[in-house]
């Protein structure tokens, strides 16, 4: 029987992911960590068994990632100790338990890709990142957002302690299917932005592009990849080719945040629907003067 630890179970993404993942493999036995005692039996509920902690037991942490064949990551994507613990037990499992490497499924984004501009404007000749191209994977640093995750898993991969799969999506979006329930951090994020400055606002001409993807299809993807694993399908490819960006629709800034203006003012919590244009300096350091793609 294969055997999964799971992070993330009560999260909006890892939610999903999990009932997906019970239903398409009844047979797997799938361990999940929950913090919140509260979430404990809904998560029992989908089928699997619990284990009850924190993201800071790394020491649990570890020891399960190192029994299991599989883990599974759509918890945190910049919690460098989560990510530590889960490697440190993947490499005893080769190095002192003599197994082969364990499998890790982990969740990043695709803010991994921010061109870093700052005047809200979108270049056509900028780059294109291409999940297709293992040299455009191999250009991710520790200093990107979400980098300080992503290149410890690839190079430990690289290194042959684990068979990593990373999936990269952009601002996911659809209704919550997980045990508990737990809204898109986009949506939400979005909305109190939107509502902290009481106006919607966007930096320069709002041209700079961010994509959406909606949360059904990260879970036929991850579907996807679990049947890849269990065939072994992708076992001796490079863990730069087993990286996966997912995205589909892409929306200008300005377009998003007048979707959001427009939606908060009819349901009467914003006073305005009109959006307006900012310099850079008016808004704290975020990702809406940048471009993704």
């Amino acid at each position: 029987m294969t055997t999964v630890f799971y992070l993330g179970a009560t999260g909006y993404i890892g939610g999903a992911v999990l009932v997906g993942l019970c239903k398409a493999y009844p047979d797997i036995k799938v361990t999940a960590l929950v913090r919140n005692p509260a979430h404990v039996d809904a998560v029992r509920a989908v089928g699997v068994e619990v284990v009850q902690g924190t993201f800071s037991d790394t020491d649990l942490i570890a020891a399960h990632a190192r029994a299991a064949e599989i883990t599974v990551n759509s918890a945190d994507s910049d919690d460098v100790a989560l990510i530590t613990a889960v490697l440190a037990g993947q490499k005893a499992r080769v190095v002192e338990d003599g197994k082969p490497p364990a499998v890790l499924l982990h969740t990043s984004g695709v803010a991994v890709f921010l061109d870093g501009g700052k005047e809200g404007k979108s270049d056509p000749n900028g780059k294109t990142w291409n999940d297709g191209n293992e040299a455009d994977i191999r250009a991710i640093t520790p200093e990107m957002l979400h980098g300080a995750v992503d290149f410890p898993i690839l190079r430990a991969s690289e290194a042959g302690y684990t068979e990593s799969y990373i999936v990269c999506p952009a601002a996911i979006v659809g209704p919550p299917t997980g045990p508990v329930h737990a809204g898109s951090f986009f949506i939400k994020f979005m909305a109190q932005f939107v509502l902290a400055f009481k106006k919607g606002i966007y930096v320069g001409e709002g041209s700079n592009l961010f994509y959406t993807v909606r949360l059904d299809d990260i879970v036929d993807l991850y579907l996807r990849i679990f049947a890849r694993v269990l065939s072994h399908a992708d076992t001796k490819a490079s863990p730069y080719e087993r990286y996966y960006i997912a995205v589909s629709t892409p929306y200008t800034w300005k377009n998003i945040i007048s979707l959001f203006s427009a939606t908060l003012h009819k349901q009467g919590r914003l006073e305005e629907s009109t959006v307006h244009s900012v310099p850079l300096s008016a808004i704290p350091p975020c990702v809406f003067q940048s471009s993704c793609i």
